[in-house]
């Protein structure tokens, strides 16, 4: 097995017809039949199930499919790398942005590109979720995103580079806040807009509720994108728990405020995400030494840091993040120094 054979049986799966697939990519249809035979031989499994409108890949097809896209993108991005890294330049870098990231990512790029030669950016938005599932494609080098309270993903290492925190946020002007005392039974009758992930923190909302003896607030409005919640609640007289990063120009500016509610802030954890066991480009190293930097000079610590006491949810952290980051057995492509 072979790259050649790969690239050709991914061509049949793209394609669900093995003459179209040959004509793309310029091979006979029979030389393309027997190299799909010949894989099927080696493995000892049939890739493909066969019927009048083409074929399509049976389980062991999928799974040869992901390891050779795999292998595919890793391909690519070796020569992309080798060239950026002969001409002198940091590279390429195809980064995951989720909804709960960083707040001074934009920032700490901007400076990247006006500082840095050769350095550029391939972004998508999306979820934690959908993100890393492409990072274990190889589709991105990495993913910059609030950590998930709770993960075991040994295959990802999640190296924290902020601390944050889910706090509770109106607009200054909200009739609760002229309230002397904002007890939960109170708080559970305004009109709530709230995430509905990452699902810690919804169920974090619903218990301090429930301890308190009160029923948790029935939301007018859930959503996956912070960015409309914070545009909603700066429109009206609604409560919401969002994450500092998402909400902290508008906390300075005086826009929005805190509310002080027994559980909250709920602290989080910020950083990049990639895969243990994969070569990175330079330019992720590059990143992710800026962001310490700003961090740094901002010194900016969440309200938990402070001496609050929010209610204790630990960010249980698989082993692999600290041990690698504190050992700093870092696999870096040739050049990367």
């Amino acid at each position: 097995m072979d790259m050649r054979q790969l690239r050709q049986f991914m061509a049949v799966v793209e394609h669900g017809n093995v003459r179209r697939a040959a004509d793309h990519i310029h091979l006979s249809q029979p030389a393309l039949t027997k190299s799909i035979h010949n894989l099927e031989d080696e493995l000892g499994v049939q890739l493909f199930t066969r019927g009048p409108r083409g074929v399509a890949p049976t389980i062991y097809g999928e799974i040869l499919l992901r390891h050779a896209r795999l292998l595919h993108n890793k391909g690519e991005r070796a020569v992309a790398e080798i060239q950026a890294v002969k001409a002198g330049h940091a590279g390429h870098l195809r980064l995951g942005v989720a909804n709960l990231s960083i707040s001074f990512l934009p920032r700490v790029i901007a400076q990247l590109l006006g500082s840095t030669q050769g350095l550029s950016f391939d972004i998508v938005d999306g979820t934690y979720e959908g993100l890393t599932a492409l990072v274990r494609e190889g589709v991105l080098d990495a993913v910059a995103s609030g950590f998930p309270m709770i993960h075991r993903a040994e295959d990802l290492v999640h190296e924290e580079l902020v601390a944050g925190e889910f706090a509770v946020v109106c607009r200054p002007d909200h009739p609760i806040l002229a309230q002397r005392r904002k007890s939960p039974p109170l708080l559970a009758k305004q009109r709530w807009i709230v995430p509905n992930r990452p699902q810690q923190i919804v169920e974090s909302l619903e218990y301090t509720f429930r301890t308190a003896g009160a029923e948790p607030p029935k939301p007018v409005i859930t959503s996956g994108s912070m960015s409309f919640l914070k545009a909603v609640l700066c429109e009206g007289a609604f409560l919401t728990i969002l994450p500092r990063c998402v909400v902290r120009q508008e906390l300075e500016s005086g826009t929005l405020v805190t509310i002080p509610l027994k559980g909250f802030p709920v602290p989080t954890a910020e950083g990049m995400i990639y895969r243990a066991d994969a070569v990175h480009p330079p330019a992720l190293f590059v990143l992710i030494e800026a962001i310490k930097a700003e961090n740094a000079v901002n010194n900016v610590k969440p309200d938990w840091q402070l001496g609050d006491q929010p209610h204790k949810v630990r960010l249980m952290q698989n082993v692999t993040t600290r041990t690698r980051r504190n050992s700093r057995t870092r696999k870096r492509g040739r050049g990367s120094g």
